[in-house]
């Protein structure tokens, strides 16, 4: 294959206007399928009245995830209207697997527009929220994580009256506060038992990944990348990467936050999840206790769960 051409995705074949589409015959290269400020027809892409194969240039691939960042955005948009909240979690699903497909600033800053409109819809109809924290999937994954994160950290907002502007920090903050994990090896993320120490280096690797990836995006916040940073950094001064003491307020939230989910989430594949109660009391209260919490934000999680639960 040319190194100039890369497979398109089907996934993102309907959205495509502006990135030409091209078909490959045997022996005679590349040919025009379809040119720029054209899309493909739903009723072609439903019947799979396509080449099995098409490419796109590889100088095309960002423009690529943006339109089709767009072109979910607006579906996300629909859903929430609709109340079809189950179509809203798939929805969100495919935004960030396209966008960590090529996880660079032109296509991370793609998701921004995705919580903003979370941020808006959620502050008129806050079970939004609360049923993208309901509705589970089988597979359990980073990006599913990342959106259910996000989920807790947008209804941690609203209990406490956050603008929508820092609901949408937070919110970002959330959703991509794993990013890195996009460059650790999939045996490590998904292994059944105890880490060894290399694979545990490895893992903890993500935290620099993801705030060197994240502070080349223009986001107007530097929390973000920071979020990404230091949600594993501890109070005390006995987390990861860097053993700090002082730590941002958004990372602290996600910390925690973070935490919570991973101990609840009933779709873990390597491991019975815990009750909220425990969860907050056996392991998460503890660390609270050793100041490697805040006692500030571990009361304001619970004042939030009790007003998702309403």
């Amino acid at each position: 294959m040319s190194p100039e051409m890369i497979r398109a995705r089907k996934s993102q074949l309907k959205f495509y206007r502006n990135v030409e589409l091209y078909k490959k015959n045997t022996g005679k290269g590349f040919f025009l399928y379809k040119k720029a400020g054209m899309t493909l027809h739903d009723m072609r892409i439903k019947e799979e009245k396509y080449p099995a194969l098409l490419y796109i240039k590889q100088k095309d691939k960002i423009r690529g995830i943006q339109e089709a960042q767009k072109g979910f955005n607006k579906k996300l948009a629909t859903d929430i209207k609709s109340g079809n909240y189950a179509k809203v979690k798939e929805t969100l699903v495919a935004i960030v697997e396209e966008t960590l497909t090529e996880p660079r600033s032109g296509s991370l800053e793609g998701v921004s527009e995705t919580v903003s409109i979370l941020v808006s819809d959620y502050s008129k109809d806050s079970d939004v929220v609360k049923y993208l924290i309901d509705l589970s999937y089988t597979d359990y994954s980073t990006i599913l994580h990342s959106i259910n994160v996000m989920a807790f950290a947008l209804g941690f907002a609203s209990s406490l009256n956050y603008s929508q502007a820092e609901a949408k920090v937070l919110g970002l903050s959330a959703l991509l506060h794993d990013v890195g994990k996009i460059k650790i090896h999939k045996e490590i993320l998904i292994a059944p038992r105890k880490l060894s120490d290399v694979e545990f280096e490895e893992m903890k690797s993500h935290t620099t990944i993801g705030y060197n990836i994240l502070k080349k995006c223009k986001f107007n916040n530097r929390d973000v990348s920071l979020c990404a940073l230091e949600h594993h950094e501890k109070l005390d001064g006995s987390g990861y990467p860097n053993n700090k003491t002082e730590i941002s307020q958004t990372a602290q939230i996600i910390a925690i936050i973070d935490c919570y989910e991973a101990l609840t989430n009933d779709d873990r594949p390597y491991r019975r999840s815990m009750g909220a109660f425990d969860t907050l009391d056996q392991i998460i209260g503890k660390d609270v206790k050793e100041g490697k919490f805040s006692k500030d934000i571990y009361s304001k999680l619970i004042k939030s769960l009790g007003w998702m639960k309403k």
